[in-house]
């Protein structure tokens, strides 16, 4: 008598377990359906502006070591605040755009030190607006800030080109 809620556990944990056996697996009646496709990673908004292929980039002087890829990347995020740079020269120009040919080039020598700090500088352009000159190397001497290096510097030239269209 002693020994009875013991048993009486027992025999409701071998119940339990014979219930639990006897429960059938459930089964879809439809197939799982087939995973969708990754979605296309597609390009960042870059506006008007026309960035440079890696093949475009052509490197001066690279005694910091620095990864073209990389850069190639950086450039490629900064391109935003180049197309809101152009809005105003576009604007005053909309009578004389031609549609089927980018409208403003620039070939830009850029200079990194090894703090990460670059110094721009037009080469050549077909823009005679000065103001449109200064705020793209405005914009590139404020807002493109590249990771230090350990010493040496960076030089490099890439045409950048801005569409009349988006």
């Amino acid at each position: 008598m002693r020994n009875l809620p013991i048993y009486f556990m027992v025999l409701v944990f071998a119940g339990m377990l014979f219930a639990l056996s006897k429960v059938h697996i459930y089964t879809p009646v439809v197939l799982p359906a087939e995973p969708e496709p990754a979605p296309v990673e597609q390009e960042g908004f870059t506006g008007r502006v026309i960035m440079p292929s890696l093949d475009d980039i052509y490197v001066l002087e690279n005694t910091a070591g620095r990864d073209l890829v990389q850069f190639a990347r950086f450039l490629k995020g900064r391109a935003a605040g180049l197309h809101y740079a152009s809005a105003a020269y576009f604007k005053a120009n909309q009578k004389n755009l031609k549609k089927d040919s980018p409208h403003a080039i620039m070939g830009i020598k850029l200079t990194l030190d090894s703090l990460g700090t670059s110094s721009p500088e037009i080469l050549f352009t077909n823009v005679h607006d000065n103001n449109f000159k200064g705020l793209v190397l405005s914009q590139i001497q404020t807002y493109w800030r590249y990771p230090r290096s350990e010493s040496g510097r960076f030089v490099v030239w890439f045409p950048i080109a801005w569409e009349t269209e988006y």
